[in-house]
């Protein structure tokens, strides 16, 4: 087991790639310890729990919430929850700051530029990771408000960015 905890934590994000990017992208988000707190699945069909209903609800206000998404297909199974997610416009871009570039700077300017960098590598506004943190965020709250169990998300999310009209129909 401690072999998969290891591998799971690599960093599954294409290297360089910046996640405000107008594009799709195909969204797979899991319950903690795969817990079905959405529903069942009776005679083929998915019967939402008022988690289910919650997450759902949730998940089609995002378009009122963040100017730039737009929705594709989505469903809520027992566990998790699959969407396809759009960006349409740019976001605003911010500059890099290079490791090599500390040499030469002051050692006030060495804390700024470090405080920077830390802020070039957290979720961006208008990024993916942000959108459904806050999707994550709001869901977990109106659950656990609502209910008396212990609901929870995995703390990560698997992405793919579609690269061609094949791959969206095929997702």
């Amino acid at each position: 087991m401690a072999r998969y905890d290891t591998f799971s934590k690599n960093n599954r994000r294409l290297a360089d790639y910046d996640y405000r990017c107008e594009g799709l992208y195909f969204i797979t988000i899991c319950t903690q310890d795969r817990w079905p707190f959405f529903g069942d699945v009776k005679n083929g069909q998915m019967e939402l729990s008022d988690e289910g209903l919650v997450a759902q609800d949730y998940w089609l206000e995002l378009e009122q919430h963040w100017s730039r998404v737009f929705l594709g297909e989505f469903v809520v199974m027992p566990n998790h929850i699959h969407g396809i997610l759009g960006l349409e416009g740019s976001a605003a871009e911010s500059p890099l700051k290079k490791e090599n570039d500390l040499e030469v700077l002051s050692a006030a300017s060495k804390a700024e530029v470090r405080k920077e960098m830390m802020a070039t590598i957290s979720p961006k506004s208008g990024s993916i990771s942000r959108i459904v943190g806050s999707y994550k965020a709001a869901c977990t709250k109106m659950i656990r408000s609502m209910s008396n169990k212990p609901f929870g998300w995995q703390p990560r999310f698997h992405d793919r960015v579609v690269r061609s009209q094949r791959e969206l129909v095929q997702i």
